[in-house]
Formats: C-alpha cells, sequence, structure tokens
C-alpha cells in the first residue's frame, strides 16, 4: 500500500484569518494537471471530503493506478479540526465551499469534481449550492471556463438531513446524533475522546484496529468482507486516527453540524444536474431511505442504488466506477 502517511504528501495553506487548511493528494503530482493549453487534455482533479469522523488519509481507497487509469488526480482535505487542520468551534457548513475555492485557487485549479463521501455528503451538497456550475452541455472549452468552477458531484454513501429519516440506522448512530444535537459540546467531546480518542490516540495503531475489529463484526457480510480487506482497514484506521489528532471537540463541533437540521440550505435548493447519488440500500450507517428521499428533492440527479451494498462496502467496491463516471461526465 502507498504510504500516503508520509508527512512529504500534506500540504497546508495559512488562511488570512490565521487558520490552517491541510490535505493530501492522490494520484501523483498537479503540475501535470494543470495548463492554460485549451487544447491539451489535463487529468481531472476531484477533490474528496472524508466521513465523518475521518480525516483526508480516508482517500487511500483512490489508489494511484486507479486515478491515473481515469486520467485523475485527488485533493483530500482535513475538515477545521480534522488531522492537521485548525479547529473552528464556529464554523458552518456553508464555510466549507470558501475553504474549498480558496485551495483551488492556491493551487491554480480552473476547475473541479467532487466525492462527497458518508459525513462529507453534507458538505459536498454545501459546495453544489454555493459554487457556480461548469457549462458542461458546451463542447467549447472557452465557455466552459467561463461559467463556473465546479464540473460534478458524486454523493456515496452520503449522510443527509435526519429530517429525511433513520429507518434502518444503527441504534448507536441514532444515541450519537441526538447526543450530537441535544448534549452540551463540551460533554460530547469528552464521551467521544474517552470511548475513542484515547484509543485512535495510542502509540499502537492496533488499540484502535482491535476496537474497530469488534465493531464490525457485527455487521452484515457485505460490510464484514470489506473491512477484511487490508487496504480497507488500513485505510479506516488511519482516518480514524487522524480524526482525532486534536481531542474530542473538533469531533463534537462536525457532530453539531451534521446531526442539525439547518444546515444552512435546503436539498431541495440544491440543482440536481451533475449530481450522482451512489447509495447502497442495505446501509446502516445512513440509510438508504435518506438517499431515496433527497434524490426525489434534486431533479436531475443520478442515481446508482445497489441491492446488496452497506456503507463500507459501498465506497470499496464501486469506487472504480464512481471515478469513472464523475471524469467521464
Amino acid at each position: 500500500m502507498e504510504n500516503h502517511n508520509h508527512p512529504e504528501n500534506k500540504h497546508t495553506l495559512t488562511l488570512p484569518s490565521g487558520r490552517i487548511l491541510a490535505w493530501t493528494i492522490h494520484g501523483g503530482p498537479l503540475k501535470n494537471a494543470i495548463t492554460t493549453d485549451a487544447d491539451a487534455k489535463p487529468p481531472a482533479i476531484i477533490f474528496y471530503f472524508h466521513g465523518f469522523p475521518g480525516c483526508s488519509l480516508e482517500a487511500n481507497f483512490l489508489s494511484t493506478a486507479l486515478l491515473q487509469r481515469h486520467n485523475a488526480r485527488c485533493i483530500a482535505i482535513d475538515r477545521p479540526g480534522m488531522d492537521q487542520s485548525t479547529h473552528d468551534p464556529e464554523r458552518r457548513l456553508l464555510d466549507w465551499p470558501a475553504d474549498v475555492l480558496a485551495i483551488a485557487d492556491h493551487l491554480g485549479i480552473p476547475q473541479f469534481s467532487i466525492i462527497g463521501a458518508s459525513g462529507g455528503g453534507p458538505y459536498a451538497l454545501a459546495c453544489a449550492h454555493a459554487i457556480p456550475r461548469v457549462d458542461t452541455s458546451s463542447p467549447d472549452v472557452t465557455v466552459q471556463r467561463g461559467r463556473g468552477r465546479l464540473r460534478g458531484v458524486a454523493l456515496v454513501c452520503a449522510m443527509y438531513p435526519t429530517s429525511l429519516g433513520l429507518k434502518g440506522m444503527l441504534t448507536e448512530l441514532k444515541v450519537v446524533l441526538a447526543v450530537g444535537r441535544w448534549v452540551p459540546r463540551f460533554i460530547t467531546a469528552a464521551v467521544l475522546d474517552r470511548l475513542i480518542g484515547r484509543k485512535a490516540r495510542a502509540k499502537d495503531r492496533a488499540v484502535l484496529e482491535k476496537s474497530m475489529d469488534g465493531a464490525m463484526a457485527k455487521r452484515p457480510e457485505a460490510e464484514r468482507q470489506a473491512w477484511d480487506d487490508a487496504r480497507v482497514r488500513a485505510t479506516g484506521v488511519g482516518s480514524l486516527r487522524g480524526a482525532f489528532r486534536q481531542g474530542g471537540m473538533p469531533v463534537a463541533t462536525e457532530l453539531r453540524l451534521l446531526s442539525s437540521n439547518d444546515w444552512g440550505f435546503r436539498v431541495e435548493d440544491v440543482d440536481g444536474n451533475g449530481l450522482r447519488l451512489w447509495h447502497g440500500m442495505l446501509d446502516q450507517n445512513a440509510p438508504f431511505e435518506m438517499a431515496e428521499k433527497a434524490a426525489r428533492l434534486m431533479p436531475g440527479a443520478k442515481t446508482h442504488f445497489f441491492e446488496k451494498a452497506g456503507h463500507l462496502s459501498m465506497a470499496a467496491e464501486h469506487i472504480d466506477a464512481i471515478v469513472a463516471d464523475l471524469v467521464g461526465g
């Protein structure tokens, strides 16, 4: 497996406010992916938004071989408070598009697509709502470049507002969402850190891995099989360790945002054109009912629903098709 945890792969940008944003790059160097030559076809740029709780290392799902096969590069961002990005206790979901554009501008990226996985889905929707779209219907590259930045969005086993229904969600996750919404943040942070954070920060990563093994053993067979894959396991453990690097408070902040029914915009306000919803019908983290209702609220969105896929197995088994569909459309 590629060692994406190496510090040489972590990049940072200090914003005017002094806050730091960090990200990892996957698929090869960006210098070959950015060009102003209208006749050239540079690799497609994909921003990857990790799940909850997690960090940019989750993008290890997208191997170099996979990305290069589809002529793509991936930029995975640590959300505020995750791994090396500065915690912002007052942040809102709708603050995220500006952070994404700050990195895109810093790197000189004119256009990009987005993959929002699990808890990264709401952030992908916020970008779909706030960032002007590229007119991909026009073959004229000049016209495309003059009408927006965002080419397309893939929502992969994404979370949607809890108001769309929690039927089929694991009981413990329902409890976590309720705690995030109603319990004071400092208490939530302390509980999360005691239950998960201490294990995540243990010097021996096997401490956390053993705990995650126990949780996955109770999941459906498709999820257990996905977890048995060495790459999936290492990615999941590494991502969770990064999520709690700064303690439980940043995770509690994110939980407060995701569990709220007030995201600053409504799902029905998001233009469905250019959106792809990839979801497993056996998903117990982000129930299929959520995705099905969300799709109806966003006319024009393409749906890819799989009867035998769960949460983890959805991303693990279909990531190649997800990337191919996103960069090809």
